[in-house]
């Protein structure tokens, strides 16, 4: 197993290959695009095991950065090209209900949120056991602050009443349940989760807009 989260700021990636682990975090400082293939060849280097003995990749599909989604697909495809190996894609919720489930052990449904910018949120609801039990959505302010179950959100972002901050070894926990669960997918099928178009291209109509009322 190899998973990798390029979603939010700070990447996550973990190597699990015949037993052999290996985990990094990386600076969200670091660009993403630049550090994440020489961060992986070292993990895959330090376990002893190369790439080719590797049997399924996993990877954070959003929501979050659309930049740091977009180099996250696009390095699992480049990897997966030729090898035919299997495939998990995940959500940034997922991984979020995992840890506060993990830490909290909460008796009641909550809602996992991410910062959608321009007044807007990024919403997916969860019960107790950290199954997912409506579909992400996008709700603006109002409506975020009128929700009623416990909201969780990323450390980084730290507007939510829980913060949480995965780390590389829960997000292979994570990949290596639904590895066991045989939650797979085909190659066709690996696409980024957009919940909302980018702040480039809401700018980009909205300019658009201007420019057609002159």
């Amino acid at each position: 197993m190899i998973a990798i989260s390029t979603a939010y700021k700070e990447a996550l990636i973990a190597v699990d290959i015949e037993g052999k682990k290996a985990f990094r975090s990386l600076d969200g400082n670091a660009k993403h695009a630049e550090s994440i293939m020489p961060a992986l060849d070292e993990l895959i280097d330090s376990t002893g095991k190369t790439l080719s003995q590797n049997d399924t990749y996993a990877v954070v599909i959003g929501p979050g950065s659309f930049t740091g989604i977009r180099i996250g697909i696009a390095l699992i495809k480049g990897l997966q090209a030729g090898q035919r190996k299997k495939l998990i894609a995940l959500t940034t919720f997922d991984l979020m209900a995992y840890y506060y489930v993990k830490e909290n052990n909460p008796k009641k449904d909550f809602i996992t949120v991410i910062n959608a910018l321009s007044g807007l949120y990024y919403i997916c609801k969860y019960n107790s056991l950290g199954e997912k039990i409506e579909e992400p959505q996008v709700v603006t302010q109002e409506e975020y602050q009128d929700l009623q179950e416990t909201k969780v959100g990323l450390s980084e972002e730290g507007f939510a009443e829980i913060l949480v901050r995965p780390s590389p070894e829960e997000l292979l926990s994570l990949c290596e349940q639904l590895q066991e669960k045989k939650s797979f997918i085909e190659d066709k099928d690996l696409t980024p989760l957009y919940l909302r178009k980018s702040q480039a291209e809401d700018n980009l109509n909205d300019a658009k807009g201007d420019k057609n009322k002159n």
